[in-house]
């Protein structure tokens, strides 16, 4: 069992290169779905199984974080291939969710020198909103609310990790909140 989150989070790595190969076959909609909801659900039980089990490492909990930007890279392919109109149309709003995640990035390897791992509440909200969006986008020719939305709460998510960051005394792993951050008095 203690190789069990491991496991769920390789399975969300591999899942997104499927999403891709799917686009480009030109599977049919209702693929989409189950795809992004096991990642979804693998996302949030490797971290549940790793605490149960006591397995729940920095080094793991940062392969999680990276396991995330590769699946939704492969699954923002994926719609680039299925719904480039909707993806040209909003076009800013994807560029400002990227950006805010380029810039968590970017402060996390500043002040650090790692990949952040923050796993705030924001952020599992975040990951429960990109997964109704993403069903929206593939499900059908969406309108462009799905994507501001998701543009919006991901730019908020990404102040309050961001926040975080700038906050903290050493790399935050599993901070529920900019609110519950315990700093140290130097």
């Amino acid at each position: 069992m203690k190789q069990v989150p491991f496991a769920l989070t390789t399975l969300r790595l591999f899942l997104g290169p499927v999403a891709l190969l799917c686009a480009i076959d030109r599977a049919p909609q209702y693929v989409y779905a189950p795809i992004l909801a096991t990642g979804t659900l693998s996302d949030i039980f490797d971290g549940i199984i790793a605490r149960r089990f006591g397995v729940s490492t920095d080094r793991l909990r940062r392969y999680d974080s990276v396991t995330d930007v590769i699946f939704y890279l492969f699954v923002l392919a994926a719609l680039w291939i299925l719904r480039k109109p909707v993806i040209v149309a909003n076009w800013w709003a994807i560029a400002l969710l990227l950006a805010s995640e380029v810039s968590v990035l970017a402060v996390s390897f500043a002040k650090f020198r790692k990949y952040p791992a923050t796993h705030s509440y924001l952020a599992k909200f975040y990951g429960l909103c990109l997964l109704g969006a993403l069903i929206a986008l593939f499900a059908s020719d969406s309108s462009a609310w799905s994507v501001i939305a998701l543009a919006v709460v991901a730019f908020v998510t990404n102040a309050e990790i961001i926040a975080i960051h700038l906050l903290a005394n050493s790399p935050p792993v599993d901070v529920r909140s900019v609110f519950r951050l315990r700093t140290r008095k130097v």
